[in-house]
């Protein structure tokens, strides 16, 4: 398996986070973790996943928007399998699609269906791109043309929320409602909106994911070293974190687990504008 990282063109970038390609020169069968946001191009081969409950396979010319996710799901790549991919920032899914994230979370639907005008009319160019840092460019102006930069946003609780969230470990529900000015209504509404999800289970899956990154990122092999003190117990730790991640900590720790320690490996090779994707 090949993995590369590419950062979007700086007027994109708070939309798109990062690009990644990835190739598939054998079959591969993994699990893949809860995630962000993500647009993904399959270029060639075919893809399957039970993320909703039923196995469902996408072939390449297909493009995939994927709504944030708040499970594991189990993957597979066909051997040739290539697919490109963007991580959706909350504000980039705020500017790109017309429909709240938590109607999409769990789910993968046609980006097409989401996309009016000049933005579908370039879906093309990406498949055509003769290489990968063309296809990188060709994002750039499709998320450019897509997004809509006149539709309101809270930048207040975007910025907020995702300073909470990627510093999971020392912050509680308690604290992101003390310091917004909102009502707890409006904190779920808006929180569903944008990410995916009400903040506590949102502050729940980046507190698992986090774990699994200190875990590669860090080169650890006990779990006990990421297990927050927020947890009641270490049943609760080991619960939550298989919930996100696909594998309890243990068996992440032995296991090769190829896909998700190449992203995260990868992930680093760039520079991310926001710990949102970096974490994600």
């Amino acid at each position: 398996m090949q993995f590369r990282y590419f950062r979007p063109r700086d007027d994109v970038r708070s939309l798109a986070s990062s690009y990644y390609s990835v190739n598939f020169a054998d079959p591969v069968a993994d699990i893949m973790r809860a995630e962000i946001a993500n647009v993904r191009f399959i270029l060639k081969g075919t893809v399957s996943t039970d993320l909703s409950g039923q196995p469902s396979e996408y072939a390449a010319g297909q493009t995939l928007l994927c709504g944030p996710t708040h499970r594991a799901s189990n993957v597979t790549f066909s051997a040739g399998a290539r697919v490109f991919g963007a991580a959706i920032t909350p504000l980039g899914w705020a500017r790109l699609f017309d429909v709240s994230a938590d109607d999409l979370a769990d789910r993968i639907v046609p980006l097409e269906d989401h996309l009016t005008g000049e933005g579908r009319d370039l879906l093309d160019s990406v498949f055509s791109a003769h290489d990968d840092e063309a296809r990188a460019v060709a994002c750039d102006d499709l998320f450019a043309a897509a997004a809509d930069m006149g539709r309101p946003v809270h930048h207040v609780f975007l910025d907020r929320v995702t300073a909470w969230i990627t510093s999971p470990d020392h912050n509680e529900l308690v604290d992101l409602l003390a310091e917004l000015p909102m009502s707890d209504r409006q904190i779920i509404r808006l929180s569903r909106k944008y990410f995916g999800s009400a903040p506590k289970l949102l502050h729940r899956k980046f507190r698992a994911l986090n774990s699994a990154n200190r875990l590669t990122w860090h080169d650890l092999t006990d779990w006990r070293d990421v297990a927050s003190t927020s947890y009641s117990d270490q049943p609760h730790f080991i619960r939550e974190f298989k919930q996100f991640n696909g594998r309890t900590p243990g068996e992440f720790i032995k296991g090769t687990h190829i896909l998700v320690r190449m992203t995260l490996q990868e992930r680093l090779q760039i520079a991310h504008d926001s710990p949102f994707s970096l974490i994600g």
